[in-house]
């Protein structure tokens, strides 16, 4: 997939999704807001597929358009999604060294990749300094501890650089579906304060200082990367 064929609006990934019979593809809006403005809307999306080589005049697929949606069908299948800011990423149930992502973009508009667990981890150390950052003095001989009311109140007043991480973690075969259940929902907010790595576990209201080894276990453990044969770096 080149970048002009794979960045789409909600409607154009609904029209694709429509092809095996997808009505909700999660994290997006819902399909009947849209559904709601009309039939022209999906009959622009559909115009917008044939621009990019999705489908044909005929409204048949192309070799493309196939690709295309079986990554949208696997986004569809999975169980479990993971957000990092603004990257949601999708699991392949017959194929565990690969996952969907779906990247948000501006105005509306997502990118999809189905790309290699190695990839997403490079891909990750790249963009998020604070995956590669060396462990502090000490970090060895503990894993997480919660702050002092006082170390809370300074983190609370804290603002941390545009290097955070917002990591949520969704299983959909976890009810009931609410934030307050733990088995369903999780979101680390993970960031540095000078030297020290912090980690706030926002539906419980826990803040903690922990170690690298800590936060490389909880991204590795969500995304199941291989511990032995991912690198985070080459």
């Amino acid at each position: 997939m080149t970048a002009s064929t794979d960045a789409f609006n909600v409607p154009e990934l609904y029209l694709l999704a429509a092809a095996f019979g997808g009505n909700v593809l999660f994290g997006l809006p819902d399909k009947q807001i849209y559904e709601l403005q009309g039939d022209e809307v999906f009959k622009e999306a559909r115009e917008r597929l044939i621009e990019k080589d999705i489908l044909t005049t005929g409204g048949r697929l192309t070799k493309i358009g196939a690709m295309v949606i079986q990554a949208v069908e696997h986004y569809y299948k999975s169980e479990k999604y993971v957000r990092i800011n603004n990257l949601m990423f999708a699991f392949v149930e017959k194929n565990h060294d690969k996952l969907v992502v779906l990247v948000e973009l501006e105005q509306d508009n997502y990118q999809l990749r189905l790309i290699s667990k190695a990839f997403v981890l490079k891909l990750l150390g790249d963009q998020f300094p604070i995956i590669q950052r060396e462990p502090g003095a000490g970090e060895q001989n503990f894993l997480r501890r919660e702050l002092t009311n006082e170390e809370r109140r300074e983190v609370e007043n804290f603002e941390p650089d545009q290097s955070f991480m917002n990591l949520e973690i969704f299983h959909l075969n976890e009810k009931p579906m609410e934030a307050g259940n733990p088995k369903f929902y999780g979101q680390w907010l993970i960031f540095l304060k000078g030297e020290k790595l912090m980690i706030v576990d926002v539906p419980r209201k826990k803040y903690y200082r922990a170690s690298q080894y800590w936060f490389l276990k909880l991204l590795f453990d969500e995304l199941e990367f291989p511990y032995k044969e991912a690198k985070i770096n080459g």
